[in-house]
């Protein structure tokens, strides 16, 4: 008997299964990488893809070794082949995306795609029978039970060597990646060809004739083509609708197809550091907690490595923040390169990363990794022919030895901080001797939530007072928490652990709008009060805070002249883009700025003629020496004749002696404030100062210290 097979239809079978395995290679990496949020729907996608994909190629090989028949998809047993295909297709993808496939899954997976992939096989034959009874005969299948043995044992094979390759390829990272898939692709393709040719020797058909019209395709290539075509089209769906979805998440995509408006709108920035284009502290907790479900599903343990660069601010003082961005932009790169593929790398601060490690068995298999992390950053790094030397400091933690996800982040932070201790450029596990620490650092974080839900912060004010008349001209605003059990707690102890945990923004937003009310409340007791806030750095950050600002100033009517904003010199300096942009805002929205603590840094006097700004505070350091030291004395006078030639009114700040107060009124100096006047009063307190200081010039038509100092007792 000559048997001849279609060469054509089987070079287009080959093509066909390698394109859909290459395909099917990245969907699992996909499905291996994707956060909770889009897995479900993409599983489901990915799933439908593959199936049909594999149904099409048996489909082929259908028309390769039964050339002699007629076809037609449109039976029911093609229909059940199908469904059966897809059920393989949801397997493989289930199986393969797993983290860690142990060997229960590997069998169990592996008799399902295997023994689907024959019956899938046996439905696609019976649908011959279907077709073949529209034609002038029909078929009946018959099995040769030896060779049935072999080809079902044939298939269990190929199903978990297919398994395997899936799934070790999702984490390969090794030289030629693209190669090393399109091979194992190849060469999977040939298998199915082999495995279907296998499955077609444990069968045989006997025909019978029929009277019957034929309605059934005669032609083999045309439809080939078509399905091929149709196996293109439907993984290039696939890919456009997974990355839409991925890209515009699920809300802009009912809002697109079935527009609904009511739906929130997700944006992929707001889940993106800006600089480095890692994942954000927002994004990075949504990994964690998926990371530690799928951990506690498959029984093992993911490590939390928290990376703080050492040395990094002096940089921006010594280069620009424009090299220190750079540097970043580096370092965000450096870390990519140093995890693995399973692992993932976020930019949650200033110079602060993380790193979340997966697929680990013990603490020997995390050393590798970070030891490369640090490695990596302690390389050179060349920015603009600039040479920066940095290094980093890491603290580990593991999950769930270490706790929670929510003290993962404690653990690891507390880990990194003592490796800083240490002589930083290391890395330090987090263990018994760092846990009081952590305890510390997770009851203070629950604290914060507690006084910020529970409105536990209050605002004290210390007066600012005329040089020459020591009336009282107006207050700066500080903050303060009234823990319920530690009492008064100040912002030197809690506003560093408020920035390490995300909460200082909301802190930053009270103290702003409780100035507001302070001045309101001022003027409804008849007081005209002027107060001055400090603005954090983080608030440079909100492209929102003149249009905030301005909102409230309206909201609780305050004159543009009642209200001030403190800008700490350092922080100018190491945002000195942004802090430039912002004055540029404030002045054209008419917002009063203070550069506090000026000469607490290496700054240039020049340099004030080009800062739109309305007052500047000598730092306290130099107010100690005036008296004390002459090149202090000095400095201070030239300071003040600067500012005033460029209009703006000079502060002096931590004023505690008379002598101070003598010498800073010689000097020209216009406004003072410190303990020599009074300590920060809390609001009730202010304004019974300050009516008390207006009863008392009425009488005697003068401000005295004196007055200050016993009222405010």
């Amino acid at each position: 008997m000559n048997i001849h097979y279609d060469i054509w239809l089987i070079f287009l079978s080959l093509t066909a299964s390698g394109f859909a395995m290459y395909i099917t290679f990245g969907f699992i990496e996909h499905l291996f990488r994707t956060s909770s949020r889009h897995r479900k729907t993409l599983f489901n996608l990915y799933s439908v893809a593959v199936g049909s994909g594999l149904w099409a190629i048996h489909f082929i090989n259908l028309l390769i070794f039964h050339g002699n028949q007629a076809f037609t998809i449109f039976t029911l047993a093609m229909f059940a082949s199908w469904l059966v295909a897809v059920s393989i297709g949801y397997t493989l993808c289930a199986a393969a995306s797993k983290k860690v496939m142990s060997i229960n899954r590997l069998v169990f997976s592996g008799i399902i795609v295997g023994l689907g992939s024959y019956l899938m096989f046996y439905l696609a034959l019976s649908g011959l029978n279907e077709t073949n009874s529209l034609s002038s005969f029909s078929t009946s299948i018959s099995f040769y039970p030896i060779s049935l043995l072999v080809a079902i044992s044939v298939a269990l094979g190929a199903a978990v060597l297919a398994l395997v390759t899936l799934s070790w390829l999702k984490n390969y990272a090794g030289q030629h990646k693209r190669l090393v898939k399109l091979s194992f692709s190849i060469i999977t393709g040939i298998t199915i060809l082999a495995v279907h040719a296998i499955f077609n020797t444990s069968v045989y058909m006997q025909a019978q004739a029929v009277q019957v019209v034929s309605s059934a395709i005669s032609d083999k290539t045309l439809p080939a083509i078509a399905i091929v075509l149709g196996l293109v089209c439907l993984f290039l769906l696939a890919f456009v609708v997974a990355l839409y979805y991925e890209k515009f998440g699920v809300s802009t995509f009912q809002i697109s197809i079935m527009d609904k408006p009511n739906n929130p709108d997700t944006t992929h920035s707001s889940y993106k550091d800006p600089l480095t284009q890692l994942p954000n502290r927002r994004a990075f907790q949504r990994e964690l907690e998926t990371a530690a479900k799928r951990s506690a599903r498959a029984g093992s343990t993911i490590a939390l490595a928290y990376i703080d660069l050492d040395h990094f601010k002096p940089i921006n003082d010594s280069f620009g923040h424009h090299v220190g961005d750079a540097v970043l932009m580096s370092v965000a790169k450096r870390l990519n390169t140093a995890v693995r593929v399973c692992d993932s790398v976020a930019r949650i601060g200033g110079d602060e990363f993380v790193a979340l490690i997966e697929e680990i068995k013990s603490d020997e298999d995390i050393i590798p990794i970070v030891e490369r992390i640090v490695k990596s950053i302690k390389e050179p790094f060349l920015v603009g022919g600039q040479q920066i030397d940095i290094s980093c400091s890491v603290g580990i933690a593991v999950y769930p030895r270490d706790g929670d996800t929510e003290k993962l982040m404690i653990c690891a932070d507390a880990a990194m901080y003592k490796a800083k201790e240490n002589g930083k450029n290391q890395f330090k596990f987090f263990d018994a001797e760092i846990e009081y620490a952590s305890d510390q650092m997770l009851e203070m974080q629950r604290d914060l939530h507690s006084a910020i839900k529970n409105n536990q912060f209050s605002l004290v004010f210390q007066p600012k007072v005329d040089c020459k008349t020591q009336s009282p001209v107006g207050v700066e605003a500080l903050i303060r928490w009234n823990h319920p059990t530690k009492g008064l707690i100040l912002p030197t102890t809690f506003i560093p652990a408020a920035e390490r945990f995300g909460l200082i923004n909301q802190i930053n937003d009270w103290v702003v709008e409780e100035g507001c009310r302070a001045i309101h409340r001022a003027k409804e007791a008849g007081i005209d009060l002027n107060i001055s806030i400090n603005l954090a750095r983080q608030q440079f950050r909100n492209p929102n805070l003149v249009d905030e600002i301005l909102t409230l100033r309206k909201r609780y009517d305050i004159p543009a002249e009642n209200l001030m904003f403190e800008i700490k010199e350092t922080t100018a300096i190491r945002n000195e883009g942004q802090f430039k942009h912002l004055l540029r805002q404030f002045k054209a929205a008419d917002i009063k700025v203070a550069l506090d603590d000026f000469g607490s840094h290496q700054f240039s006097l020049s340099y004030l003629q080009h800062l739109n700004i309305d007052e500047i505070k000598l730092d306290k350091v130099f107010i100690a020496q005036i008296n004390e030291n002459k090149a202090s004395r000095a400095l201070v006078d030239a300071v003040i004749r600067l500012a005033h030639a460029l209009d703006l009114n000079v502060v002096a700040e931590g004023v505690e002696t008379e002598a101070q107060r003598e010498a800073l009124t010689d000097l020209g100096c216009n406004q003072m404030q410190g303990y020599l006047f009074s300590k920060p009063l809390p609001e009730e307190n202010l304004f019974k100062l300050l009516k008390q200081l207006n009863t008392n010039f009425e009488s005697t038509g003068q401000f005295l210290v004196a007055d200050y100092q016993t009222e405010a007792a």
